[in-house]
């Protein structure tokens, strides 16, 4: 094997490492490329899964299945819908009724013969939801059916999902793929009557044990787009300290990424190729990313500190006006507009760069959906977006944004401007 073999081989096994990290059902069916790739490296990914990061991976014949754990309200994103809307208490609940109903189903069914079995399942655990009833209860069922399609568990073979969400007469004839309906729930459920203790059994980011402390900490990194090191308990800052440069080769070697670490912490520079939406991408070429780095660009230089902190407030009255820039540059056609290009509902618009900007740690609020322009904070990381001329004030010109490159955090970054280390 030659040296470029080589090179090329790692770079195939790390590029189906990120592919699995960011989205960790992958089939035959939905993505047949990555599942060829992942299937010819799976001893590869599985032993170095389950040595750097402690997580499992599932390779079949028709898909792989990468079983997280130890992280759970630090790093879980919710479901979307496709217009980027959260999926609501009630789409959640038809997504699980309609999984419980799918294990035993049998190969081949309808839309409307599902929704008969998910109201029935429904009735028998006390829940008030029939999807048959009215227009808003069948497209919150068709948006959960929707993303069981996106893992692979079911497939549209006669009809669309979207145009049953519209009109209960169509007729939609759906195949269910088993063996991936009992791989979407990673760790079933046990029995608990607090939700709150269910999701804390699950988390684990301050394990006691040396070891144990090490993979929660490379967890936390691939997983999270900054670490903060004021973010951490004691001890793991201590194990950040120590072994951060370990970590982050370890990191590497799987993934193929790049890090900064800064006074402030640690952020991993992915590359752009991981294609998947469950992956909060920045920059990015799209509309929301765009008008997102234009306002982190605007901040940065209209409230850039004299001395070097690691958060500084933003004003209520300076957020809005910024966002109302961004906004109405974007909707107004920022961006080249194509066939294929999806822009956004400008009322949503301002939300959905707010919720990127804090879920890339770019940004900080406590309830970042709660449609409050007070209490938001700019993160450390952002200045490594404000070095650039564009970031100035006055002018309303466009982004900027680099259409090749989508991963995690830019690569290579732009200079920091003054007052910050990360």
């Amino acid at each position: 094997m030659t040296a470029t073999d080589d090179i090329a081989l790692i770079g195939e096994r790390q590029a189906a490492a990120r592919r699995l990290l960011a989205d960790p059902i992958v089939t035959a069916r939905t993505h047949p490329d990555d599942f060829a790739v992942i299937r010819s490296h799976s001893d590869w990914l599985i032993q170095r899964f389950r040595r750097v990061l402690g997580y499992e991976l599932k390779v079949a014949a028709d898909h792989a299945r990468l079983v997280k754990t130890g992280l759970v309200s630090g790093t879980t994103r919710p479901l979307t819908r496709p217009s980027g809307a959260y999926f609501s208490p009630r789409t959640y609940s038809y997504l699980a009724l309609s999984l419980a109903v799918l294990v035993e189903a049998p190969a081949r069914l309808t839309a409307a013969g599902l929704a008969a079995d998910v109201s029935a399942a429904a009735a028998e655990a006390g829940l008030d939801l029939d999807p048959r009833r009215r227009m808003g209860e069948r497209r919150a069922f068709a948006a959960a059916l929707r993303r069981l399609a996106d893992w692979g568990a079911l497939s549209e073979e006669q009809g669309r999902l979207p145009a049953y969400a519209a009109d209960s007469s169509h007729e939609v004839h759906l195949a269910v793929h088993h063996d991936v309906v009992r791989r979407v729930v990673a760790h079933p459920p046990h029995a608990t009557d607090d939700p709150a203790a269910f999701v804390a059994d699950m988390d684990a980011t301050d394990p006691a044990g040396e070891d144990a402390g090490e993979v929660a900490l490379r967890r936390a990194l691939a997983e999270t787009a900054v670490v903060y090191r004021a973010d951490l308990s004691e001890r793991q800052r201590r194990r950040l300290a120590a072994h951060q440069w370990r970590a982050v080769a370890e990191l590497g070697d799987l993934l193929g990424c790049d890090a900064e670490i800064r006074a402030e912490g640690v952020a991993l520079i992915m590359p752009g190729d991981t294609g998947a939406d469950a992956v909060a991408a920045f920059p990015s070429a799209g509309p929301v990313g765009q008008a997102a780095l234009l306002l982190v660009e605007r901040l940065v230089a209209r409230l850039r500190p004299a001395a070097p902190q690691t958060r500084v407030e933003v004003p209520a009255d300076v957020l809005e006006e910024e966002l109302a820039r961004v906004t109405a540059a974007q909707t107004a056609g920022g961006g080249e507009r194509t066939a294929l290009r999806h822009e956004p509902d400008p009322a949503t618009l301002a939300a959905r760069v707010l919720r990127l900007l804090c879920d890339t740690r770019l940004m900080h609020h406590p309830r970042p959906d709660a449609g409050d322009r007070s209490g938001w904070w700019l993160l450390a990381a952002a200045a490594r977006y404000g070095g650039r001329p564009s970031a100035a004030p006055a002018p309303d010109g466009p982004p900027g944004a680099s259409a090749d490159d989508t991963g995690r955090h830019r690569r290579p970054a732009p200079q920091a401007a003054p007052g910050s280390a990360l």
